[in-house]
């Protein structure tokens, strides 16, 4: 049976942590990933975060993470931007000795679709609030950014058929928190249709269950018609029930 313990003493931020992976249960969606690091004592220099893709064919690179030279008064370009840079140069900024931005690579390698399926989407709607000639960028975001970047930061999938569901942290900003032991209470949930039949999704391995949720929050992200969550206590999830579910899903296999 699966146990999660939490310390009393933090860690430092910027240390790293040796098989980091092993402090929660809920890393197993990105465990593959992990994996890549398990032998280092210390962190891994950017530009080796592509190994995080083995074999499969990589979507973008991990670039280390430079504030963009832009003159005083010049105007900005959207493709010069965070999203903008995934879309048009398929360079994902990163910092590092940063857990946030090395717990989003790992997401990267384990859900592909639905990363540039939601940068993407970041990228038109923020391409679209700057004006011809704009200098800066608008102060407050609309209520569709806001909402990916939940998801991006803090979104769990939830496949369900019937009565049944399996959990998959997206996250990665969850991730952080489990590394660093400052979970968030809250997740906020997006529910997925799963296969036809409750005794399908049961059956469903691992690595099936990461390849459905990919491509199915790829699908729901990419369509704008989609409001992704709606604003309502079900969509909000906590991340001690995920982790009780997850034993009491692994003690009925065992």
């Amino acid at each position: 049976m699966m146990t999660l313990r939490l310390r009393r003493t933090l860690p430092d931020a910027t240390m790293f942590v040796p098989r980091f992976f092993e402090r929660s249960p809920l890393f197993w969606p990105v465990l593959p990933a992990a994996r890549v690091f398990e032998d280092h004592m210390d962190w891994p220099s950017v530009d080796t975060y592509g190994r995080v893709f083995r074999d499969a064919v990589a979507p973008v690179s991990f670039v280390p993470s430079t504030e963009p030279i832009r003159k005083r008064g010049e105007p900005i370009d959207p493709k010069a931007l965070y999203d903008g840079r995934i879309v048009h140069a398929r360079e994902v900024p990163t910092r590092p000795r940063s857990w946030h931005d090395f717990m989003n690579a790992l997401v990267w390698a384990t859900f592909p679709q639905a990363k540039l399926a939601l940068h993407g989407r970041q990228h038109v709607a923020v391409a679209e609030r700057v004006v011809p000639g704009a200098t800066v960028l608008p102060n407050a975001r609309t209520r569709e950014l806001d909402i990916l970047a939940l998801i991006d930061e803090g979104g769990v999938i939830l496949l369900a058929t019937g009565n049944v569901r399996r959990s998959l942290v997206f996250g990665h900003a969850l991730y952080e928190g489990m590394v660093l032991e400052q979970r968030a209470t809250m997740a906020r949930a997006v529910y997925v249709d799963g296969p036809e039949t409750e005794s399908e999704l049961l059956a469903m391995t691992e690595r099936e269950l990461v390849a459905h949720a990919d491509a199915a929050l790829a699908a729901i992200v990419a369509d704008r018609k989609n409001d992704l969550i709606v604003p309502d206590p079900s969509s909000r999830i906590g991340i001690a029930t995920l982790v009780a579910e997850l034993e009491a899903l692994g003690s009925r296999q065992a």
